[in-house]
């Protein structure tokens, strides 16, 4: 989560002077969503205002500054030297919020905060909801906010720029930003309806899939990049007859028709639990070591409410099987190392 400013409220708490302009007057909020989103109008869908209150708020603090924050003439937003920096010190102050939120929050006790959370969407289903509900009910007083990402790639993003605490993803990617805090190994399988030919099998290999109508994750998602390494160690070359980012389309045409996909079993666990769905393993290396992982940004010392979430989701991760690591994040603080 990003410390945000309430709407009705200055940012800055400073008395110094910006071009003889009091720092508490100006509001940073609509330029620094602009900068994250990329341009005015995603900052305005986000914001929930006009597209115009997004542009003369920025206009406004041009003015004040008497400087230029953005490049004008451009369809996207790309910020000046001095619109960086500012945004800069926007961020610096959100972490120096954050940090004593969190400190606050150790005085009071665990009856306030907020988590934010960022998952991919085969995380959705009745086992993570369930443990939401369980959280929920012994800590009422903290707000959850869960985020659905459609790759395990974005939820990294969104955990490396301190725009969630916590991320559950798919085989994270080696970003230096990132420490796994938690992490459980879950196979790649061949997934297909109980009625398919291949559904009785025990074990298949890549060269199985072939010739079958196959409907994968676009090239985005960390399970096509581990089938496209498996490919090239089996030297197979699978071709698909559909790609999604939505994993919910994919089930639905598992379910409609005769497509194969390969998606971790936690992706279909309930399906494959009611007997619709059968996910067959597959014989390849770099598709049998893959894993669930839950994420945290590298050196940021979590508040109490996220650190407290962290404990749930790695028993989460616990009831999800295979081989289980956890990391070491006593204390709350992600250190570097």
């Amino acid at each position: 989560m990003t410390w945000q400013p309430a709407p009705d409220r200055p940012y800055f708490e400073a008395d110094s002077k910006y071009g003889g302009l009091a720092l508490q007057d100006l509001n940073l909020r609509y330029l620094y969503e602009a900068a994250k989103l990329g341009s005015m109008r995603a900052a305005a869908d986000s914001l929930g205002v006009a597209v115009s209150s997004v542009s003369r708020q920025i206009a406004q603090l041009e003015d004040d500054l008497e400087v230029t924050l953005i490049e004008h003439g451009r369809r996207n937003i790309k910020l000046t030297q001095a619109g960086e920096l500012l945004i800069a010190h926007y961020s610096d102050q959100s972490r120096l919020n954050e940090a004593f939120e969190a400190k606050l929050s150790d005085i009071k006790g665990l009856r306030t905060g907020r988590i934010e959370l960022a998952i991919g969407e085969g995380f959705v289903g009745r086992p993570l909801s369930n443990m939401l509900v369980r959280f929920n009910a012994r800590h009422p007083g903290l707000f959850i906010n869960v985020h659905i990402s459609a790759s395990s790639n974005e939820v990294v993003s969104l955990v490396a720029a301190d725009d969630a605490h916590l991320g559950l993803v798919f085989q994270s990617s080696d970003d230096p930003r990132i420490r796994v805090l938690a992490s459980v190994r879950q196979p790649l399988c061949a997934v297909m309806k109980v009625d398919h030919p291949l559904a009785t099998r025990k074990l298949l290999k890549l060269a199985d899939l072939k010739t079958d109508r196959l409907c994968l994750p676009e090239s985005s998602f960390r399970t096509r990049q581990l089938l496209r390494t498996a490919e090239s160690e089996e030297g197979v070359s699978l071709q698909p007859s559909v790609t999604s980012n939505s994993l919910t389309l994919l089930k639905g045409l598992l379910t409609a028709s005769e497509f194969v996909t390969v998606l971790p079993v936690l992706a279909v666990s309930e399906e494959v639990k009611n007997g619709q769905f059968a996910a067959v393993p597959i014989d390849s290396a770099a598709l049998q070591e893959a894993s669930v992982q839950l994420i945290g940004r590298l050196g940021r010392r979590q508040p109490p409410a996220p650190l407290r979430m962290v404990s749930a989701l790695t028993t989460y991760l616990e009831a999800c099987g295979g081989r289980f690591d956890r990391a070491d994040h006593a204390g709350g603080e992600i250190e570097t190392t």
